[in-house]
């Protein structure tokens, strides 16, 4: 399996040079107040890569929580497509054969710090109502989004208590995670990828 290029401490290096540009420094700092208000240290609850769209993203890309390769310490510190696991590649991979430029979608987790629990595992339902006040806020942050994607079903559960009332068109239908059980779950390869290229159609 081909590396994600955060393997390369030079590659995060870089991207870390710029998590306090504009259009990702709002994200950014509100992950710092995140983990500052759970008694975290700053960077434990990653930051948003800036090769994506930041606060002028068309598309919110939403998952459960932070894999290993994501948090500081194990991994790049970035919500990034880079990254070097399965997850990433899978979402990077079907960006690719679509035409999905990273400059239109935002990611985000529904619980933006590390869960409870087994590394690399799923967040709790007392965890998702706990992180809804950042999924508003993450929402706010971001004037130009039009489309929501919900990988799995934490997303889904997250999303839906966080009660946006925005009119945003949100992808339908129960899209997996992007993990290697979400898309080998029964028919869920085929409509992750319908998503994406309903995505790629709509946001060029």
């Amino acid at each position: 399996m081909p590396n994600g290029r955060n393997a390369d401490p030079a590659v995060v290096a870089e991207k870390m040079a710029r998590i306090r540009a504009p259009h990702v420094k709002p994200l950014n700092d509100l992950a710092d107040r995140i983990a500052a208000s759970i008694g975290l240290p700053q960077g434990h609850v990653p930051y948003v890569d800036p090769d994506q769209g930041g606060t002028g993203a068309r598309v919110l890309v939403l998952l459960d929580n932070p894999s290993t390769k994501a948090e500081a310490g194990t991994g790049s510190g970035l919500l990034s497509l880079d990254n070097d696991d399965r997850t990433a590649r899978n979402c990077r991979e079907a960006y690719a054969r679509h035409g999905v430029q990273w400059s239109r979608v935002v990611h985000w987790n529904v619980v933006p710090f590390p869960v409870a629990g087994v590394k690399n595992g799923g967040s709790t339902p007392a965890e998702r109502a706990r992180a809804v006040r950042w999924t508003r806020e993450v929402v706010d942050l971001c004037p130009d989004l039009e489309q929501v994607l919900l990988l799995g079903t934490a997303a889904r559960d997250g999303w839906a208590r966080a009660g946006i009332d925005r009119d945003f068109y949100v992808l339908p239908g129960k899209i997996p995670h992007c993990s290697a059980r979400g898309l080998n779950s029964p028919g869920g390869r085929r409509r992750f990828e319908a998503a994406v290229a309903q995505i790629a159609r709509s946001v060029r």
